[in-house]
């Protein structure tokens, strides 16, 4: 029963991390195990003991390292083991003193423990009590400024007992029909402020899977580490602590040999009808996104971000707006300087009225033109998504240009991060990483990220399906070629089911007979 609770909860949090494509869909979730949970849980347990049960025991009038007890004093039994641990200790040190070392530190630590257990051997002996209940002399502690610290402190690591569990319950690795996703969740707030990490590989990159576990433990409670292999450089998704890891490899590969089977019969059959029988061939449309409308009077000032143009199939991506009130805060900043400039310039009439005039009209013209620089600086650094390429262009007004391209067949992995604060204001970081030279391309402060990696995938795919059909368009093409020299050579099979060969074409060559 729990676990099928879990799973319906990670389910869940999967369908809610991705954005899927059209006919995308998820197929299986897998998180990281229980034992992980109880391995992060330690900490928050432990310190609400400690914390808690100090809290409690000086609320019942406990002190700590008490003198004039009344008890009775000399050696008790918890003063023989002191004893017996300082005899151990003295051991210890005399050893490390007659061999000598290079290192005095562990000596040094040595005699200090030992000083430590003396002093308190003495404290007990003359009556002093390390640990002494007494409400009639601690009365008054349960609410005083250490207990409510206390309190606190163990209230603060009870929260985190539902943090840990909740991020716990959003690290997946998600299988669909199209990709291998590993959904990294650090969580703040839940739902308002989390910072998400995404890496994911195609299906038809898929190299190999492995399943490990690597220890007992985990052999026994069925966790371990999966690894899927892309077949670039540098694309792995490596998760640990994952819930049966072996059924999760099981359902990836026989999701990659499902699609390879399914993608190698309809591109076959596809490419016979067109080359062969000279069909046309099938349009696929891409799903574009459409340009946003909101505020169009301000077009002019902000574009549409994504800004799509349907005729070439592109589309193109900007910082978030907010960036663009970042970059205008300099030139509001100097004009709102400027005008207590000339209110006070003017109030203590320093300068004439047409010397104002001119002030003003000058700070006027450098707000305008910084304002026109910022706009204009935003509106040139733009990330372009191509059916081909992703190009990332940063250009400086009326000045220098920086622009990289890269092909979409040479990516190997595309992620996003987003922070706290950016997760909440709806924007973040798409990093595609590409083999070669290329390196990493950063979409810097894109809105919506989540939509840039859902679209880059489906052009990815596509791209990569376009280029297979083209491999076997040229194995195709071969084929046709052989066809039609079997055609002129005469090597097929005529109407009435016989084949004709080459030999039989030939006119036949009679032996002639020696004269008598």
């Amino acid at each position: 029963m729990a676990g099928k609770f879990l799973d319906r909860l990670l389910y869940e949090d999967a369908d809610s991390a991705l954005d899927l494509a059209e006919n995308e869909q998820i197929l299986y979730v897998t998180g990281r195990h229980l034992i992980i949970l109880l391995s992060r849980l330690i900490i928050p347990l432990l310190s609400i003991c400690f914390f808690g049960g100090i809290a409690i025991y000086r609320a019942i009038g406990g002190g700590f390292l008490v003198s004039n007890t009344g008890e009775p004093t000399g050696f008790d039994l918890f003063n023989i083991i002191l004893v017996l641990i300082e005899a151990v200790l003295i051991l210890f040190w005399v050893a490390l003193w007659v061999r000598g070392g290079k290192d005095p530190n562990p000596g040094r630590v040595l005699l200090a423990a030992n000083l430590a257990i003396l002093a308190l051997i003495w404290f007990r002996y003359n009556g002093g009590r390390i640990f002494y209940i007494d409400p009639g002399r601690f009365f008054g502690q349960a609410f005083d400024s250490i207990n409510l610290l206390l309190i606190g402190l163990a209230t603060v690591s009870l929260f985190s007992i539902f943090f840990v569990v909740y991020d716990w319950l959003n690290d997946e690795l998600i299988l669909t029909n199209r990709r291998v996703v590993y959904n990294n969740d650090q969580v703040f707030i839940p739902r308002l402020l989390e910072q998400r990490v995404q890496q994911q590989i195609f299906i038809e990159e898929v190299q190999d899977v492995f399943a490990a576990t690597k220890t007992y433990p985990q052999h026994w409670f069925q966790y371990g580490t999966i690894e899927v292999k892309s077949a670039r450089i540098g694309g792995n998704i490596v998760f640990h602590g994952a819930r049966n890891p072996k059924e999760m490899q099981r359902r990836i590969m026989a999701q990659v040999n499902e699609n390879r089977r399914k993608r190698g019969e309809q591109d076959l059959a596809t490419l016979i009808e067109t080359k062969v029988y000279n069909e046309p061939p099938p349009r696929t449309k891409r799903q574009l996104p459409s340009n946003p409308t909101r505020w169009p009077w301000l077009s002019w000032l902000l574009p549409p971000n994504p800004e799509v143009q349907p005729e070439k199939e592109t589309i193109i991506w900007r910082k978030h707006w907010l960036f663009l009130l970042q970059g205008l805060m300099p030139p509001f900043t100097m004009l709102f300087v400027g005008w207590i400039i000339v209110v006070l310039v003017g109030s203590w009439g320093l300068l004439p009225g047409p010397w104002l005039t001119v002030l003003i009209i000058a700070i006027l013209i450098a707000f305008l033109a910084w304002s026109a620089w910022e706009i204009e600086d935003f509106r040139n650094d733009m990330y372009i998504l191509t059916p081909t390429n992703i190009i990332d262009i940063e250009k400086k007004p009326f000045g220098p240009e920086d622009r990289r391209a890269a092909s979409l067949g040479a990516i190997t992995n595309v992620s996003f991060e987003t922070t706290f604060i950016s997760n909440f204001l709806g924007y973040g970081d798409v990093v595609v990483e590409t083999a070669g030279s290329g390196g990493k391309f950063t979409f810097s402060h894109v809105p919506k990220p989540r939509d840039v990696v859902a679209m880059i995938n489906d052009y990815y795919v596509m791209f990569k399906r376009v280029d297979k059909e083209r491999s076997l368009n040229d194995m195709l093409e071969l084929l046709r070629h052989y066809h039609l020299a079997q055609q002129r050579h005469n090597e097929l099979m005529p109407a009435n089911g016989t084949t004709i060969r080459l030999e039989e074409q030939q006119p036949a060559v009679t032996k002639e007979q020696p004269s008598a």
